[in-house]
């Protein structure tokens, strides 16, 4: 079995939707004649919720290199309660780039340099965000013969990150460059949606096409022990599974939902939403933070770990998908796509009618799709939802072999192609 480098950022404990990918990738890679072995930063010094149920999914003889890390996190944590946010702008912006990770590379490299000593590693996958890990990939390029494999969970020049926090000019340049060395320099691009592959063809004209492959995030039947039939609580329940963060902050659901109750169109103690994930109630809620309508209709619970994540799909009457519309989101596709979908629950999905989470959702026949950037839209698809709710009409009729090919193992399979191909 010939063994391949994974260096992740977060990866089991560590918890969150970012860590599945990596996690399933490792452990199904080896019924691919593939053995990962891990480096990623130790969960012990991470600000971020921890998951252990995920560990017992992995193959005992996987070696997993974890190293101590500065998660700036906590800082901007003390720097939040001080009410220091233009503090935590200025050093995103300015001063840590092109992410906080950047400090966990003086603890990442001596690691590397003991996994390429003692370990007959010829390929390595870098997952990126965060992006400081562009520079572990440049490092084994330019000091190891080793074939490199890029994979962009989320877009770099062009995604919502950089146009969120509107760094320097200097700075965006100098990012483009890095991002241009490192697609120029790896051996393959991995991207987890189509319009991310063909954004980077557009960007790259110059790279050959066979180099960018997508493979794009997906569920594990093993999660789904049961089926979720269709129920109908005695409120209308919809639920959303995640953080919202960046950009992705919902005031238009909250707008729509709350001249719904005040038309008449949906009665108050008929509704309920329910939030599951690492939020704050003053940026989910934002501008109806204080407003007493919604406050009684919307529950903010807490991070729960993936497997109570799953079981909590079977409750709601409907999923909550949510994205902006607009250039910078039509790339993005939640990993939570495609657990919504293998549910075959009926999703509210907010988002841009023309991106790649919308293209991905029509053929599953799953989804309710709102124009995020239109109030009318989103109060109009609630609305119908509601509606076939109350007549004991909201089901849907899923396209499962449509949606099977998003199944995790099928997944790793097409990796293992990627670096079958590398070694010719």
């Amino acid at each position: 079995m010939k063994n391949v480098l994974f260096i992740f950022y977060h990866f089991p404990p560590t918890g969150g939707s970012g860590v599945q990918r990596g996690l399933k990738f490792a452990k199904y890679l080896p019924e691919f004649g593939f053995r990962p072995v891990i480096l990623c930063a130790d969960y012990r010094f991470l600000k971020q919720p921890k998951d252990f149920t995920l560990l017992s999914e992995l193959p005992r003889d996987i070696p997993i290199y974890r190293t101590f890390t500065l998660d700036i996190n906590w800082f901007y944590k003390l720097l939040w309660g001080l009410k220091l946010n233009k503090v935590v702008t200025f050093l995103q912006r300015n001063v840590l780039i092109p992410d906080g990770e950047i400090l966990w590379l003086p603890f990442a490299l001596p690691k590397l340099k003991k996994i390429m000593a003692t370990n007959k590693i010829t390929q390595v996958m870098v997952s990126v965000p965060p992006f400081s890990l562009i520079f572990l990939a440049r490092y084994l390029k330019k000091h190891y013969q080793v074939k490199v494999c890029m994979d962009f969970r989320d877009p770099w020049s062009f995604g919502i990150g950089r146009k969120y926090l509107h760094p320097p000019k200097w700075i965006t340049a100098l990012e483009n460059k890095w991002e241009k060395e490192i697609v120029t320099q790896s051996d393959s691009i991995i991207s987890v949606s189509s319009s991310m592959v063909e954004d980077f063809k557009r960007l790259y004209p110059f790279v050959a096409k066979n180099k960018f492959v997508c493979i794009t995030n997906g569920y594990d039947e093993k999660d789904f022990p049961v089926s979720f039939p269709p129920i109908k609580n005695a409120k209308f329940t919809i639920i959303y599974t995640g953080s919202f963060y960046d950009a992705r902050q919902p005031d238009i659901l909250w707008k729509a939902l709350k001249e719904l109750i005040e038309h008449g169109k949906i009665k108050p103690d008929k509704i309920t939403v329910e939030i599951y994930g690492k939020n704050t109630s003053s940026f989910v809620l934002g501008n109806y933070v204080n407003d007493a309508a919604i406050n009684k209709i919307v529950h903010l619970f807490g991070y729960v770990d993936h497997t109570n994540s799953i079981k909590l799909l079977g409750k709601a009457d409907t999923l909550l998908l949510f994205s902006n519309s607009g250039e910078t989101q039509r790339a993005i596709v939640t990993a939570k796509v495609f657990e919504y979908m293998r549910s075959g629950k009926p999703i509210l999905a907010i988002i841009d009618p023309s991106g790649a989470a919308a293209e991905i959702l029509k053929p599953g026949k799953t989804g309710f799709i709102a124009d995020s950037s239109s109030l009318n839209s989103v109060k109009e698809t609630i609305l119908n939802i509601y509606h076939l709710w109350e007549e004991n009409k909201l089901q849907t009729e899923p396209n499962w072999n449509y949606i099977q090919q998003f199944e995790r193992k099928t997944l790793t399979a097409k990796l293992a192609e990627v670096f079958s191909s590398l070694e010719q």
